[in-house]
């Protein structure tokens, strides 16, 4: 029984050394495998789409200070002054144009999380702080806006996260 409980020790020593060399400060390089996994909040399940054609118009909200510095579902660290996004469903990453139907002020933006998980399904996306300043809605803290994925963008955006791109598909 002896040897057994050290190899175990071991084992477990081992173990706790490669997560603690994958965490730190670092920005994580590679794709999170689970981000594509059905997943369920707050009681509804949601199901990440396998393909870039996504259009709807909805409602845009903004986060910030509360997640700054907290990782994303990609891995990256969440900065609220980058020109990022969330998304519920859409492949991660996902390069978007939003626009706020109110002013036309139009922004691309990087998906690299998941959300928004308000109350309401009204709310479409959730963008950064900087993306709400650029797009002219940070003070009121919502916007009627269009999201449009770009998928060719999207594509070159999944490269760079290390992960394969879903393939292009197009509607008939």
């Amino acid at each position: 029984m002896g040897n057994f409980n050290r190899k175990l020790g071991r084992f477990t020593a081992f173990g706790l050394m490669l997560l603690s060399a994958c965490s730190g400060d670092q920005e994580h390089r590679y794709w999170h495998a689970g981000s594509e996994r059905p997943y369920e909040i707050r009681g509804v399940r949601y199901y990440p789409q396998t393909n870039y054609q996504y259009s709807a118009v909805g409602y845009a909200s903004w986060y910030g200070p509360g997640f700054h510095g907290r990782p994303t579902s990609t891995g990256r660290r969440f900065d609220k002054n980058k020109l990022t996004a969330a998304h519920r469903t859409l492949p991660l990453p996902s390069v978007v144009i939003v626009e706020n139907l109110s002013n036309g002020r139009k922004v691309k933006l990087l998906v690299n999380d998941r959300g928004p998980f308000a109350y309401t399904d009204k709310r479409i996306i959730d963008v950064s702080q900087k993306a709400a300043e650029v797009l002219g809605f940070k003070k009121r803290g919502f916007a009627k806006v269009r999201v449009t994925c770009l998928p060719k963008e999207s594509q070159l955006a999944a490269l760079r996260y290390k992960r394969r791109p879903y393939p292009s598909r197009r509607r008939d």
